[in-house]
């Protein structure tokens, strides 16, 4: 090879070299973006007498900066991040809501003893009585409110379930549309595109900030295949699979999600084996975080409620009358299942709320003979209940009366202390009808028995083995627990996240000095192989000059 073909070949790599620099330092902050580097290789050459004698340069592709391995490790940490981001979001509105010193259960039950004891001491004074009155209303708003920001962080939390849903689709077809893509121009011309591929790992850590994948790529052709923690496929190469959000036909209020198989059928997904990513955020927070808090506040107002009217029952008003509620305390509620063939539905009521539990139940209709129907808690406990003479079901504290004809299979969810917090009222509408007396007769004003009775429902043990203030308090104390422990997981995960995206950017990143450096290495380069070209036309020229 002549010197002068030598010369044109290093000038043509020094310029695909600085190219490749170039589009490095062009896209040193695009999300996404891998390091590209050229491949240098000998171009060949020929043996003779003289020794060997090389043909040059030869570019052999454009490398793309990339670790599987790594990007795997960042998906997984990553999606693990998001995990606790998204419940952390939604469960710090529990804890502001218990957090306000000021404002609370605890302190308006506080209220509402101080005011009873000014109340003893003076039973027939009215301002005293209204003062009592007013502080029984104001837990009760404070109760309604309580219920309802737990309801808001419900609606919210399966709103954002619907857009995880929807975003999971998107990116799952653009990966799809990614694989079609890259498939095709690597069976045109036997190379992979960077630019394309960087779009697929961005597009699939998104994804992976969604929902936990694994991921199963091809190296050799670019295409990559991604299943969802339950094993279901999401990307089968060119082809994508979908979620679908949906009301729950057991829980109308609750939107589950269901996989669409390629077939078109609708499988609800097991929300258990979904940790990682938003959606299993979200999953934690309002299939245990929300249900575990709201259950705690309907427990508590449900027995505050019933023990002041059981004590205001055994005392006497201002008039004279025997004692009644102080609360409206609403009967339960049966959700029928919207896929039920019959048209059976359940009556709920109370027969001794203090042994009510603020759990869901499960029920079934088995179908006719002495075990018709079949109970079991959230967690799996199968609940034998008393047959009543009217076919009545009765256990903890409620009684089932089955209406209707169901069918077998039939099934129907209860939780006895739904929305108790939510729906509780005062009953009362006038400080006189405050049972203070023990006794009938009007006359006797100073008679405050039954208002000590009150009085003491403060030291009263009612839930489990605690008042209602160490039940608050326990309350409170659980969403702190699990905040602290949120906080915790959240800033190590962190900590590992921030570890691997320093590796991560260590090799693919850009380093703006490092490709600076190179580009005055290959615009020295290019100069050297110019000054080649250059000789070589200078000994051409004085050849030329000999020979005429």
């Amino acid at each position: 090879m002549s010197l002068m073909n030598l010369a044109q070949s290093g000038l043509s790599t020094a310029m695909l070299a600085m190219n490749v620099v170039g589009n490095n330092l062009n896209n040193a902050y695009t999300p996404g973006y891998s390091r590209q580097s050229l491949i240098f290789g000998e171009a060949g050459g020929r043996t003779t007498g003289y020794g060997f004698f090389g043909y040059g340069v030869k570019t052999d592709g454009v490398q793309r900066a990339y670790d599987g391995f790594i990007n795997n490790q960042m998906r997984n940490i990553s999606s693990e991040y998001s995990a606790l981001g998204s419940r952390y979001q939604q469960f710090s509105q529990i804890d502001d809501m218990l957090g306000d010193d000021t404002s609370n259960i605890s302190v308006s039950l506080g209220n509402i003893f101080g005011a009873l004891e000014k109340m003893s001491s003076d039973p027939a004074n009215p301002a005293a009585r209204q003062e009592a009155l007013s502080q029984f209303k104001a837990i009760s708003y404070q109760y309604n409110s309580n219920s309802s920001t737990l309801a808001g962080l419900e609606k919210s939390t399966n709103t954002l379930i619907n857009q995880t849903v929807s975003d999971v689709n998107s990116y799952a077809k653009q990966l799809a549309n990614l694989n079609e893509q890259i498939g095709k121009i690597y069976a045109q011309t036997g190379t992979l595109p960077a630019d394309l591929l960087d779009q697929r790992d961005l597009v699939l850590g998104q994804l992976g900030d969604l929902v936990g994948v694994k991921v199963n790529e091809d190296t050799g052709n670019g295409r990559v295949d991604v299943t969802m923690a339950n094993g279901m496929p999401l990307v089968n190469g060119d082809r994508a699979y979908s979620l679908e959000a949906s009301a729950s036909p057991e829980e109308p209020s609750k939107t589950i999600v269901s996989y669409v198989d390629a077939a078109g059928n609708k499988m609800p997904i097991d929300e258990s084996k979904f940790t990682q990513g938003q959606l299993g955020g979200l999953f934690k927070f309002r299939n245990e975080d929300l249900v575990d808090a709201r259950n705690q506040l309907n427990q508590l107002a449900l027995q505050m409620a019933n023990k002041f009217n059981e004590v205001n029952h055994a005392g006497y008003d201002r008039n004279g009358d025997q004692g009644g509620d102080i609360f409206t305390i609403a009967d339960p509620t049966a959700i029928t299942n919207r896929n039920n063939v019959g048209d059976g539905t359940l009556d709920v009521s109370f027969t001794d709320i203090s042994q009510v539990v603020a759990q869901d139940y499960d029920i079934t209709f088995k179908g006719p003979g002495a075990s018709d129907w079949e109970v079991k808690t959230s967690d799996g406990r199968t609940i034998t209940p008393t047959i009543g003479s009217n076919g009545e079901l009765e256990f903890d504290g409620i009684s089932i009366s089955p209406q209707g004809t169901p069918q077998p299979g039939d099934s129907f969810k209860l939780n006895p202390a739904d929305n108790a917090a939510g729906k509780l009222k005062v009953a009362i509408d006038d400080g006189d009808l405050i049972a203070a007396s023990s006794s009938s007769d009007p006359s006797d004003e100073s008679n405050n028995e039954n208002i000590k009775d009150l009085i003491a429902i403060k030291d009263a043990r009612l839930i489990g083995n605690g008042t209602l203030s160490e039940a608050y308090a326990s309350l409170v104390s659980s969403v702190g627990s699990s905040m602290s422990s949120l906080k915790g997981n959240a800033a190590t995960t962190g900590k590992a996240y921030d570890a691997i995206a320093e590796q991560q950017q260590s090799v693919a990143g850009v380093d703006l000095q490092q490709e600076m450096i190179n580009l005055q290495m290959f615009n020295q380069y290019y100069q050297a192989n110019a000054q080649v070209l250059q000789t070589a036309v200078d000994i051409f020229d004085t050849l030329l000059s000999l020979r005429s």
